[in-house]
């Protein structure tokens, strides 16, 4: 009898054999598969888990949908396997407890951790709730604002270790934790309202990657956050764009280091992501006692302010902002 899986066994089967008993769930658990996580997409009326392999490449699926029929309290699954691919199926009453369940079985099973969470809240059932209680990376969009309380209980309970991206509504007089707001990366990007970015949770903030949209923050808030760093010894913040429904004038840097541009001290360029880069030839350079250089470039309503950690990034094939 054989005593362990073979290395290539799909991970649908060893989902389906882990079901069968106690011990074949235990062979299962021995077995070594290239898988190094699971994405998670909620959606209105499907969850989708994405079994993600050392490659980065999505392998398999597991579709939790709902179907009119009885609650069962979320502790039976009907479940198929098909085509690579495992579907189960709920009422709209049961659904979020099944794929509590669903991720927590999995998890215990591969003992792969939760890499990126995607959430597009619209009409999704209340009450909501994500289910689980850490991700790497999480990105939230929609149409509509969630609810103060569903947003508020994602943003405090969910140990977010890395990127956390809103792209959707937030109520003007959303409150939460702002000890809670600990990524390495923010971004609220809503087109329609972000005023829920006061001073207060600007300065909580210590990420090292910061981007505000539609925001009422004025000249007085940004140079709070920028005194705050010029006069520490943080040496992980990197960038920050921040827009604002209101306007930086009087924004002043006269009283720091200020340090004319010239191409032996620095790029013309600020290298922000891979393809995407921001002319900053006329803005303000500042010399931190500690010898860090910083570029502070604002127009009336937005103000970008970046620390040159290195000074001459290769911008090939990059887009150029102005």
């Amino acid at each position: 009898m054989e005593t362990g899986l073979r290395a290539g066994t799909l991970i649908e089967e060893s989902v389906s054999l882990s079901l069968i008993s106690k011990r074949s769930k235990r062979l299962v658990r021995t077995t070594k598969t290239s898988l190094t996580g699971f994405n998670i997409k909620f959606y209105k009326d499907v969850t989708e888990v994405q079994f993600i392999t050392s490659e980065k490449k999505e392998v398999r699926n597991w579709f939790f949908k709902i179907e009119e029929k009885e609650s069962s309290g979320g502790q039976v699954m009907e479940m198929s396997f098909k085509d690579d691919v495992i579907h189960s199926y709920h009422s709209a009453m049961d659904i979020q407890q099944s794929v509590k369940l669903g991720v927590e079985y999995l998890r215990d099973l591969f003992a792969k951790p939760i890499l990126e969470v995607f959430l597009f809240p619209d009409d999704i059932p209340y009450p909501f709730y994500i289910g689980f209680k850490e991700c790497n990376n999480l990105y939230m969009k929609g149409e509509k604002p969630m609810r103060n309380e569903d947003l508020k209980n994602v943003l405090e309970n969910v140990l977010i270790k890395s990127v956390c991206i809103i792209q959707l509504p937030v109520n003007a007089d959303f409150k939460c934790n702002n000890n809670a707001l600990k990524f390495n990366e923010f971004s609220s990007l809503s087109n329609a309202c972000g005023h829920w970015i006061t001073r207060e949770v600007l300065l909580s903030l210590k990420c090292s990657r910061i981007h505000l949209h539609h925001t009422l923050l004025e000249a007085h808030d940004f140079m709070a956050f920028f005194e705050r760093w010029y006069y520490s010894n943080d040496k992980h913040f990197e960038v920050m764009i921040l827009r604002t429904d209101k306007t930086f004038n009087g924004l002043r840097l006269d009283g720091f280091h200020q340090i004319p541009w010239d191409t032996q001290l620095r790029g013309q360029h600020f290298l922000y992501a891979h393809k995407l880069a921001f002319d900053c030839s006329e803005g303000t350079n500042i010399m931190r006692e500690d010898g860090i250089l910083c570029t502070v470039l604002f127009r009336e309503t937005i103000v970008f302010f970046c620390v040159w950690h290195n000074r001459f990034p290769d911008i090939s094939g990059a887009t150029i902002f102005i």
